[in-house]
């Protein structure tokens, strides 16, 4: 594999041929090993986007994604500057991924789903446990 290709299959493929490969789990190969990701943060595919966001890239575009999926990976994965996008998420998948990492707290206790809630005071409550 070089810089500006790679081979899947026994088939090679450069940056301009990957993004018109119809088979999904070509382009998810790709992804997974780093490959065009700056194509593929584009794909139409939202598992193929979703692994680019689990290999750590393009999370800023990504956050936007309109797939909870992609959002949801972007949330379990990025830097917490990031996650200040995601805390108004229509998703509560979202939601809960920022609070289970530990981040916004305050803002989850008065969460729409109660769940949500519970577990951001429980987890304040811990903080306030811990000797500082």
């Amino acid at each position: 594999m070089t810089a500006d290709c790679i081979t899947l299959y026994d088939k090679s493929y450069t940056y301009a041929n990957i993004q018109t490969e119809a088979d999904e789990y070509i382009r998810l190969e790709a992804a997974s090993q780093g490959f065009a990701l700056k194509i593929l943060v584009n794909d139409k595919s939202a598992l193929v986007r979703s692994t680019v966001a689990r290999i750590k890239y393009g999370h800023e575009q990504l956050a936007k994604d309109p797939s909870w999926k992609v959002r949801a990976t972007v949330a379990k994965h990025c830097q917490p500057i990031i996650l200040k996008d995601l805390i108004h998420d229509e998703n509560h998948f979202v939601r809960y991924i920022i609070v289970k990492r530990g981040y916004f707290l305050e803002h989850f206790t008065s969460d729409s789903d109660e769940e949500i809630a519970a577990l951001a005071k429980y987890q304040l409550s811990i903080k306030d446990r811990l000797p500082s």
